[in-house]
């Protein structure tokens, strides 16, 4: 087996989706770095032509893989459970047994390059939601943007949410969370294949979640905002340290008012009302 990877754009993504699409979602991973403008691309190749082939036409590089590939690209197929507060845990996988009294799951295998909520700015951003809305009647509305393996938004359904909707330009990362939703019989989840910034909302949200690398947060902070009822509240992450004084003066800029800050390392996630 053999590794073929590139660090690409967004752009490049676009232009030769179709000829990754080819290889089958088992094959392709694509992942996208909260901070990062670049994704890293890698393509998992039966055979050496195959990999000389996409280095030949793309650049990038090629590696033979160990026997035990499988286990060092593969998430491991048990986790603990990740408790979201007293009302949610996320499982990587059935458990096999009753739910906790009191508390809902939600089943989301790792995909690819898509996690199951263990990374920083998601976690931090799954208990800003579940910390917010404790005191919510069920029915509010939310839009994820960045939605990835739906997590977010599938979330946000267990905790209350009516109606979910989820953004992504990344058609690997619909189809997960569409997957996802099926997985958990979750109804009334949208996943929509769309640019943040070309999107136009056609209902208001009481919430907007928002992972995603702190270019593209600022330059999204006004449609988020138009698309905001009154007292709405926006969670956002993917946030480098060094970034989160110009995040939060652009969330000045767009008319939010900062409610809470969180951090884990190097990552700050930011709760902010309108």
């Amino acid at each position: 087996m053999m590794l073929w990877q590139k660090q690409v754009s967004a752009s490049w993504l676009v232009k030769n989706e179709q000829l990754l699409e080819e290889f089958g979602p088992e094959k392709v991973a694509v992942i996208a770095r909260p901070g990062r403008v670049r994704s890293l691309v890698q393509v998992f190749c039966n055979h050496r032509s195959a990999a000389d082939r996409l280095q030949r036409k793309f650049g990038g590089q090629t590696k033979k893989l160990p026997r035990n590939w499988l286990a060092l690209y593969q998430p491991e197929k048990s986790r603990a459970p990740l408790r979201i507060g007293n009302r949610l845990e996320i499982l990587s996988g059935p458990s096999g047994g009753p739910e906790p009294e009191g508390k809902a799951r939600l089943i989301i295998p790792a995909a690819g390059a898509f996690g199951t909520g263990e990374h920083a700015t998601t976690a931090m951003s799954l208990r800003l939601l579940e910390e917010t809305t404790r005191k919510l009647r069920p029915g509010w509305r939310l839009l994820d943007a960045g939605t990835g393996t739906g997590i977010l938004a599938l979330a946000a359904r267990r905790l209350g949410a009516g109606e979910v909707i989820g953004l992504d330009n990344d058609s690997r990362a619909v189809a997960h969370a569409c997957s996802n939703g099926r997985l958990n019989l979750i109804c009334r989840a949208q996943f929509v294949r769309a640019d943040v910034l070309a999107w136009r909302p056609v209902h208001r949200y009481d919430f907007i979640t928002a992972n995603l690398f702190s270019e593209l947060l600022i330059a999204a902070l006004p449609i988020f905002r138009r698309a905001l009822r009154t007292e709405g509240q926006l969670i956002i992450s993917g946030i480098l340290r060094a970034q989160t004084e110009a995040v939060e003066r652009a969330l000045d800029r767009a008319g939010f008012h900062l409610r809470k800050k969180r951090r884990r390392g190097k990552w700050i996630a930011l709760l902010a009302g309108v």
